[in-house]
C-alpha cells in the first residue's frame, strides 16, 4: 500500500510511494529506458535500497493516479549539502508534475538538486522560476549520449602495458572527489554512496597508482570519468568509456552519458566512440526556503 503524508503543506496532501511499490513503478517505465530519470533511475534505486534499506531515499506523488501516469519525486540524501531531486511523469500534460514541484521546491528546509532531467521536464522549472521569481536556481546544461548495443559490443577494452584495471573502492572516493570539477560540501559522500552501489571502473599504473576512472550514475549513465594530468593523450580516457560501457551492456542496460556542451575534447571522443545525442539533460541547484 501506499503512504498517506503531508509534507508538503495543508494545499498539497501528497502520499508517499514505499519501496515495495517501486517495481510497479519500474514496469510502468519500462518504455523509458533512454530517458534520463526514468526506468534507469528507478532500477537503480531499487537496488540500492534492496542493498541497504536503512538509506534515506523517499519517493511522493500527488495521488494513486501515479499508477497510471507515472507522476513521482524521489528525494535522496546521499549525505551532501544539497537533498537530491529525482522527477518524472509520463502524462503529456506536466501540470501534476509542476504542483509536485511547486509545493517540495516552496517548502524545501535544506538546499536541493534537481538531478539530471530531460527536455521534455525542462517546462516544469521554467514554470517554477516564474512563479518564484526571487528564488535563485542554478541550472547546468548538458548533451544526452547514448550507444546502441551493436557499438559497444566493438569496443575494445584492452588495457595499454604498464596499465591494469579495477573496480574502485571506497577509499578511492577521497581522490574521485577532489578532482571532480562538481564537487561541494560533502560531495564525497555521493561519491562513496555511487562507488560502494554502483559498477566502476578504474585504471592503475604499474605501481598500482590509481590514474583514471569513470562511475556510473544514479540515472544508469557514465559520469565523473577524469584521467589524471600527467597520464593525458593515452587514450585512457576513451579505456574508461569502452569499458565501463561493456559493463552496463552486460546489465541489459541502455548506455548512455551526460557531457557538457563547452567540452569540445570530451565531446568528439564519445562521438568518435559511436555515441550519438538523443536529449538534452539538466541540472539545477536551488536554495531553502527562508
Amino acid at each position: 500500500m501506499t503512504t498517506p503524508l503531508n509534507v508538503i503543506n495543508s494545499h498539497c496532501p501528497l502520499i508517499e510511494i514505499t519501496p515495495n511499490n517501486w517495481e510497479i513503478l519500474l514496469d510502468i517505465y519500462s518504455s523509458k529506458r533512454i530517458e534520463p530519470n526514468g526506468y534507469n533511475l528507478i532500477k537503480n534505486f531499487i537496488k540500492w535500497i534492496e542493498k541497504n534499506p536503512e538509506l534515506d531515499i523517499k519517493c511522493y506523488s500527488l495521488d494513486e493516479d501515479w499508477k497510471t501516469d507515472g507522476t513521482f519525486i524521489m528525494i535522496v540524501n546521499h549525505g551532501t549539502a544539497q537533498k537530491f531531486v529525482y522527477f518524472n511523469t509520463l502524462s503529456e500534460n506536466l501540470d501534476r508534475l509542476i504542483k509536485l514541484l511547486f509545493g517540495y521546491t516552496t517548502n524545501a528546509k535544506a538546499y536541493y538538486f534537481l538531478y539530471g532531467y530531460g527536455e521534455r521536464l525542462k517546462p516544469t522549472i521554467d514554470e517554477n522560476m516564474q512563479i518564484f521569481g526571487h528564488t535563485q536556481l542554478d541550472t547546468l546544461q548538458t548533451i544526452w549520449y547514448r550507444a546502441n548495443k551493436e557499438v559497444v559490443t566493438t569496443f575494445s577494452i584492452e588495457p595499454p602495458s604498464g596499465i591494469s584495471l579495477r573496480t574502485l573502492e571506497t577509499a578511492d572516493a577521497e581522490i574521485v572527489n577532489e578532482l571532480w570539477p562538481h564537487r561541494a560540501e560533502r560531495t564525497i559522500e555521493f561519491v562513496k554512496h555511487l562507488i560502494d552501489h554502483n559498477i566502476s571502473i578504474g585504471a592503475c599504473d604499474s605501481n598500482g597508482k590509481l590514474i583514471a576512472w569513470c562511475l556510473r550514475l544514479p540515472l544508469g549513465s557514465l559520469g565523473m570519468l577524469h584521467v589524471v594530468a600527467s597520464q593525458r593523450r593515452l587514450g585512457l580516457g576513451s579505456l574508461m568509456v569502452r569499458c565501463l560501457s561493456k559493463k552496463i551492456a552486460e546489465h541489459n542496460d541502455e548506455v548512455l552519458a551526460s557531457v557538457v556542451p563547452e567540452n569540445m575534447p570530451s565531446r568528439e571522443m564519445f562521438e568518435k566512440l559511436g555515441f550519438r545525442q538523443i536529449d538534452n539533460v539538466y541540472w539545477t541547484s536551488g536554495s531553502a526556503t527562508k
